[in-house]
């Protein structure tokens, strides 16, 4: 490990589409909350560095708004996300901006490859978070961080004394909606089946007096002026539509992880999370991963953010006792 913050020198594999040689000691795939974080705490170790990602800051780069809603009641990480990015931005030795195609194992490290270059580490992170599935309806997008949240663990503290309508098929949408009982006037759950309902989550949403369910409708569209005012729903038997009144709408249909550059890396969980230690190793030596790409308990930001930082620090001691 060299000494920052001078340019890491050059060595190992040929890259791609040039004659130059370079090599890293830690490689990280992924510029949201987790890989800027640990970025910015292994260029602190001193470590070289290279963070390779189409993008920096992820999710926080989306701002969730509200009519009315003053700024400084949000917490959200995204200042102390902005301030690793900041410090990561300008060292252009230390981040590429580009899609990587293939991550592997190779001799004594690993290799991330983009559509131009080829980059070698002794160590990688993963840290590609995830992608929300979406309903693919009218209004959804336009009103995407106005009032459509795809996290009520996030926003659902917003809707205080509001109609809001939760839409989803299975067991997370019971915990949204659970949850938004708790703050907000009326939760409209729309697509679950009615053999959850007989879940203990589900039975106790009903005893509640302000959940109301659909679970044979379906979601068409969002309407709106600056928010949402209405979700319109059709019925699955007849078709007929129902308008319902709402100030926010929160889809919970999971959540997609982009494993198509390491599709047989490491140990995942059933729905596509990367398993990871309480040092955030996989199953591969000297192969760690954070964020919401593993198997994390809630994808937040500020949780992250502290497993980013717990990579970096695993990935620092593994270097120190490699051979």
């Amino acid at each position: 490990m060299a000494s920052f913050p001078k340019r890491q020198h050059e060595r190992g594999i040929r890259l791609k589409g040039d004659t130059s040689m370079k090599e890293y000691d830690l490689l990280i795939v992924g510029g949201g909350p987790a890989g800027l974080t640990a970025a910015a705490y292994a260029l602190r170790k001193r470590m070289e560095t290279m963070l390779i990602s189409t993008e920096l800051g992820g999710k926080t780069n989306y701002e969730f708004t509200l009519p009315g809603l003053e700024t400084h009641l949000v917490i959200d990480g995204r200042e102390i996300v902005s301030k690793f990015r900041s410090q990561v931005e300008y060292l252009d030795f230390a981040r590429y901006i580009g899609k990587v195609t293939k991550l592997e194992k190779v001799v004594k490290g690993f290799a991330a490859t983009t559509d131009e270059r080829t980059f070698k580490g002794k160590a990688a992170i993963i840290a590609t978070g995830v992608t929300p599935k979406r309903l693919n309806i009218p209004g959804e997008v336009e009103f995407l961080g106005r009032g459509v949240s795809y996290s009520a663990v996030s926003h659902a503290s917003l809707f205080i004394d509001m109609d809001v309508a939760v839409i989803g098929n299975g067991y997370p949408a019971l915990q949204a909606a659970a949850e938004l009982a708790q703050i907000a006037k009326k939760v409209n759950v729309i697509g679950v089946p009615k053999s959850h309902l007989n879940s203990t989550l589900g039975r106790r949403l009903q005893e509640s007096g302000k959940a109301t369910f659909l679970s044979a409708y379906e979601a068409k569209e969002i309407q709106g002026e600056n928010s949402p005012e209405k979700l319109i729903v059709t019925s699955k038997a007849t078709k007929e539509q129902t308008e319902i009144p709402v100030k926010g709408v929160f889809v919970e249909l999971g959540y997609v992880t982009d494993t198509s550059m390491f599709p047989r890396l490491v140990k995942r969980t059933r729905d596509g999370r990367i398993i990871v230690s309480a040092k955030n190793q996989t199953n591969i030596p000297g192969l760690f991963a954070a964020g919401d790409v593993t198997d994390v308990n809630a994808q937040q930001v500020l949780i992250a953010v502290g497993q980013g930082a717990n990579a970096a620090l695993s990935a620092y001691d593994y270097l120190l006792n490699l051979k």
